[in-house]
């Protein structure tokens, strides 16, 4: 029966965790230039962005033999 409590416990807190509501922004953007391969400019309304793509491995300009 002691197995048995932490079981229901964890189960209950992962049903309440399911049921919370989960809210997105959606975004519509430009890409104005690509800086490398990991890095791009967008433009969003009136404003330019500069986005670093995480876990990209890329060569910079500057890097032989592809960059």
């Amino acid at each position: 029966m002691l197995h048995k409590i932490p079981f229901v416990a964890i189960s209950v807190l992962l049903v309440a965790q399911m049921s919370l509501p989960v809210f997105a922004n959606n975004l519509t953007a430009t890409v104005v230039s690509v800086g490398d391969g990991d890095t791009i400019r967008v433009r969003t309304g009136n404003k330019t962005v500069t986005v670093r793509l995480a876990c990209i491995d890329a060569p910079e300009m500057k890097q032989s033999p592809w960059g």
